[in-house]
């Protein structure tokens, strides 16, 4: 393959490696591949941060941008799935940042006022599972939870990834996202109350 620099180890070479190779060359084939297979993904994960149908809208298309521009920077010992995991994650807490939250608006879904505006005409089952009543409910207490909270919780027991995995996501040690863990499913069994429950993938 020549000298082509990006983080892709030679003795690394699965099909997520060579599909990063051929987007870090900016064959728009292979983008377009990675965007329809993790795009559902990408979204969700941005949603149920931001709590935001039109902000995860963006995050997603500037996460895919990020992913277009630095393919290089790709380290192939990880799947595609934790780097974009990376990226998208970053990305929503510099927008809760940006918007100083401590509280948050009812999405436009809750609201009623967007329709579908922002929501892929092809929902996947997750995207699905946001509207429904324990989804509106939870998008109701996330201003009580800290954006360290918010990730830990989305990443830990919605997305289902182990600690390690969350480490390698946001950079946190281990007692960090434990104690972010144990904070934020506390205060959601508090607000949700014992008959409700926190909706996790299917």
């Amino acid at each position: 393959m020549g000298n082509l620099k990006t983080g892709i180890h030679d003795s690394v070479r699965t099909p997520e490696a060579l599909l990063m190779e051929g987007v870090a060359r900016q064959d728009m084939k292979s983008l377009e591949l990675v965007i329809r297979r993790f795009r559902p993904l990408v979204f969700r994960t941005a949603l149920r941060i931001v709590c935001s149908t039109d902000e995860a809208e963006d995050i997603t298309q500037e996460t895919f941008i990020r992913v277009w521009k630095h393919a290089g920077r790709y380290d192939s010992r990880y799947s595609i799935r934790t780097w974009l995991y990376r990226i998208a994650s970053n990305l929503a807490l510099d927008h809760l940042r940006r918007r100083r939250l401590f509280r948050i608006r009812l999405p436009d879904v809750i609201a009623g006022r967007a329709g579908n505006a922002g929501i892929p005409e092809e929902k996947s089952a997750e995207e699905k599972l946001i509207m429904d009543e324990d989804w509106k409910a939870f998008i109701r207490i996330s201003e009580k939870l800290s954006p360290k909270q918010r990730l830990v919780l989305t990443l830990r027991d919605i997305e289902g990834l182990d600690t390690e995995q969350v480490a390698e996501i946001t950079g946190m040690s281990a007692d960090q996202i434990k104690s972010n863990l144990f904070q934020a499913r506390r205060k959601v069994k508090d607000m949700l109350g014992r008959k409700r429950h926190i909706p996790t993938r299917k």
